[in-house]
């Protein structure tokens, strides 16, 4: 089979199509992987971000590793076993919320994007521009003697099943109880429900029963010559067929025979360390900075935490795994705070019940560990429903947030015009100018003591402007422009320009995601008071040859170490016979006591970068070593030199490409960086032309915006 499409051969062959939905555990999941703002943003932008993501390129039927993909997938293979023997092709095609409906052959980069939690209306059009209706109907289509659907309640409805759908042959569709109901009377289609009780029965959590299930069904098939015929039965019972034998059900999901790729442990429970839980205290050199009188930095607050005790040597977490409960934020690693305050959007807050339960129970300046006099903005996260008709947000249930939580600054609910959005631009414009007038009135009118923002969209600079004239004249002091981040400089600053004739001195301006350091100071003079940013965070794990900032304005390349046990590519290779899981644990260490011992003076960098590069070559033979930059960033040792509580304390380790406690202390010593250039800048100090981060570039697409 290639590019999902049947093999050609004898017409005896049995033909059997697959389709099922992509899951969100895969084999690698890098801090900045794509997201639904990737792909809503177009295939160009796509395309610029898989280059970020080339070295994580998976075919698509080996990056999922869900319950019930991960149990399909033994089915699957039983059945292409046994084709040697008997006459069978199979296409496996996968719905993904990304990227539409794929083969399995076709690489993709990791991503996390669900149809699951989409509404009706944002998964119907979300759905029709990836033409998954129509890529569906076409697959469905074609000739076959069996095809299986894998799909759940909301990837079901993002095909659109209605009683136009022709399919080519006998199709078996599990789903649950209520979604049988919706699905129309298909001629060809049977239709198998599954429950809680199905569930039970099969020794399968829900999550996984359909792959469950499948999986036995495709074993059948492979086992039994009446098979087919017994499917084609309508008074049939498959569930009870599927039942006969457990089929392997119980087999371990991971293989851990000698010689098998290093397998990932079983997620430690999680173990609180009360040390980490403690709110700083904010010192007079911190409280008392001359640039904020022109602008102040906020930082977005996007889970970036770590452990502070984190065994490098081991690679173990001090906690069994990661929680809030037993790690830290970069304000609580540093002598003071490398920002001016922090922007948390309501989509982070309430990402999962346990956060949200935790942060309505301490506050918010609590659950981040700042003071009460530390400044926290907050804002809606529009970006998480940008593809909906309206914000799902009431002004009164927002207000309510703000306050419930004790934000400093509340920014009102705001709907974004962007490039997939056009044709709807005015009417969100206008929405989004009624929400702020209504925002402030019952603000107002109910006597709050945070301080509320005017958000502000619009598509060009006479439309930001006029809107902006509004907010004045509706009695704003602080207003917010969003839908900035992609761009270019000079149009920022020509908008700026005109916002700037029209608002008052003494009316504050935030600029959201973006703080670009060739242009700070101009937008400061054009009254922006401030603004918010991750780039200098997320620049540590993105891109190739800027993941280290240095006080000089150099930049460096940081180095990759994969870890064997958790590495798709290790994995693969070993699975595929290409080295032994020792072999490739022993070549991994290596690299990593070779770096360790240059870090003491011990052995050349001659001698790291041979061992560097056998190991990358080992898991990577395709992919051309830069062993240059590499070169550049051994000579300089610049963590050597780096006067930040980070790499004083853990030294080379910062510079290590690896795993999230390594690249998150690098993004908090680039924001250390950042920050100082930033002050520099505002205080009309030269800044070295290498800590420029704007490169006409627009700041990365992942910023939280209004």
């Amino acid at each position: 089979m290639q590019g999902g499409k049947f093999h050609s051969g004898s017409i005896k062959h049995l033909r059997i199509l697959i389709i099922t939905s992509c899951t969100g555990e895969k084999t690698v999941s890098p801090p900045d992987q794509l997201s639904l703002l990737d792909f809503q943003q177009g295939a160009a932008h796509v395309r610029a971000r898989e280059r970020e993501l080339k070295e994580f390129f998976t075919p698509a039927g080996e990056i999922y590793t869900g319950e019930q993909h991960v149990r399909l997938m033994r089915g699957l293979s039983a059945l292409r076993t046994c084709s040697d023997l008997r006459p069978l092709d199979s296409a496996l095609w996968i719905l993904s919320a990304g990227y539409g409906l794929i083969p399995e052959d076709r690489k993709i980069a990791p991503y996390e994007c669900t149809f699951a939690t989409m509404k009706t209306r944002e998964l119907r059009a979300w759905a029709d521009h990836l033409q998954v209706p129509k890529e569906f109907r076409s697959t469905v289509a074609q000739p076959y003697d069996l095809t299986l659907i894998l799909l759940g309640d909301n990837y079901l409805q993002a095909c659109q099943l209605d009683d136009k759908v022709k399919f080519g042959g006998l199709t078996v569709l599990f789903c649950g109880q209520g979604q049988a109901k919706k699905i129309p009377r298909l001629p060809n289609v049977r239709i198998v429900t599954l429950s809680n009780a199905e569930a039970k029965r099969f020794s399968c959590g829900l999550v996984g029963l359909k792959g469950e299930v499948a999986s036995r069904l495709l074993q059948k098939l492979a086992a039994e010559n009446d098979a087919l015929l017994r499917l084609k039965d309508p008074a049939f019972n498959v569930l009870s067929w599927l039942d006969e034998a457990a089929l392997g059900a119980s087999a371990p999901l991971r293989e851990t025979k000698s010689g098998s790729a290093p397998s990932s442990s079983p997620r430690e429970k999680c173990r609180a360390n009360p040390a980490v839980d403690h709110v700083i205290q904010l010192a007079p050199s911190w409280q008392d900075k001359p640039h904020r009188q022109k602008l102040r930095y906020f930082i977005p607050e996007w889970d970036d935490l770590v452990d502070p005790d984190y065994d490098f040597l081991n690679d173990q977490h001090s906690g069994g795994s990661s929680d809030w409960s037993n790690e830290v934020y970069a304000h609580q690693m540093y002598p003071e705070p490398n920002y001016d305050g922090l922007l948390m959007s309501r989509a982070v807050a309430e990402k999962s019940k346990k956060k949200k339960e935790r942060i309505n129970a301490l506050g918010v300046h609590r659950f981040l560990r700042v003071p009460r006099e530390f400044p926290i903005m907050g804002d809606c996260g529009a970006f998480d429903y940008i593809m909906e008709e309206k914000p799902p947000y009431p002004t009164e249930d927002v207000l309510d947030y703000y306050t419930r939580l004790d934000f400093d600054y509340g920014v009102s609910v705001d709907h974004l015009i962007v490039t997939a959005t056009e044709h709807q631009k005015k009417f969100r414009y206008d929405l989004t100018i009624h929400n702020a007038e209504e925002f402030l009135k019952e603000h107002r009118k109910a006597g709050l003591k945070w301080e509320p923002i005017g958000a502000v969209q619009g598509w060009d600079a006479e439309s930001y402007a006029k809107a902006a004239a509004q907010y004045v004249k509706m009695g704003y002091r602080y207003i917010g422009l969003g839908g900035l981040v992609r761009t270019a400089s000079p149009e920022i600053l020509r908008t700026l320009r005109m916002v700037h004739e029209v608002v008052p001195k003494g009316v504050g301006i935030h600029l959201f995601g973006l703080a670009r350091l060739k242009v700070i100071r101009q937008m400061a003079d054009l009254g922006v008071t401030s603004v918010d940013s991750a780039s200098a965070l997320r620049r540590a794990w993105l891109g190739d040859d800027d993941n280290y900032w240095t006080l000089s304005g150099r930049h460096f390349r940081a180095i990759r170490i994969p870890e064997a046990g958790k590495s798709f590519r290790a994995k693969r290779m070993v699975s595929e016979g290409r080295a032994s899981g020792d072999e490739v644990a022993r070549k991994e260490e290596q690299c990593l006591t070779a770096l360790r011992r240059f870090d003491k003076g011990k052995g050349s960098v001659v001698d790291v970068l041979a061992t560097i590069s056998e190991y990358d070559h080992l898991i990577t033979p395709d992919r051309t070593m830069i062993l240059e930059g590499i070169r550049e960033t051994l000579e300089a040792k610049p963590w050597k030199t780096c006067p930040c509580s980070i790499c004083k304390r853990d030294g080379i380790e910062v510079i290590i490409f690896r795993g999230n406690n390594r690249n998150r202390r690098r993004g908090f010593h680039n924001t250390y960086v950042f920050y100082q250039f930033l002050q520099k800048a505002l205080n009309g100090e030269a800044v070295p032309s290498g800590g420029e981060q704007d490169r006409n570039q627009l700041e990365l697409s992942q910023l939280v915006t209004p």
